[in-house]
């Protein structure tokens, strides 16, 4: 993802060399708490190496979602947001990390 400057396309960060994900996936609520916990966990374990920006197609916790929108972006949120409030002005795709258009 490092190979292509930021302003060839939509996803701005692309200084780091490669990209963690970090899965949980389970089938009964009982284990939400458990498997929500060692998340966080990892994720905490690993924030210090990071490059402070999120991969937007990962679903992720959603809960600072305005401040991911902004870290993942970047330098290009201000064209995307252009970009929005021509094509999506109702902001009808809003049920993600959502660019506000205005």
């Amino acid at each position: 993802m490092s190979r292509v400057p930021p302003e060839d396309s939509a996803f701005g960060g692309r200084s780091a060399p490669l990209l963690l994900a970090i899965e949980a996936n389970w089938e009964h609520a009982r284990h939400d708490d458990a498997c929500i916990t060692w998340v966080r966990r990892v994720y905490a374990a690993v924030e210090p190496y990071a490059s402070g920006g999120e991969y937007v197609n990962f679903p992720g916790f959603y809960e600072n979602s305005e401040a991911v929108v902004r870290s993942t972006f970047g330098q290009n949120l201000s064209r995307l947001t252009a970009l929005k409030r021509r094509y999506d002005p109702d902001n009808m795709f809003r049920l993600n990390h959502n660019i506000r258009p205005y």
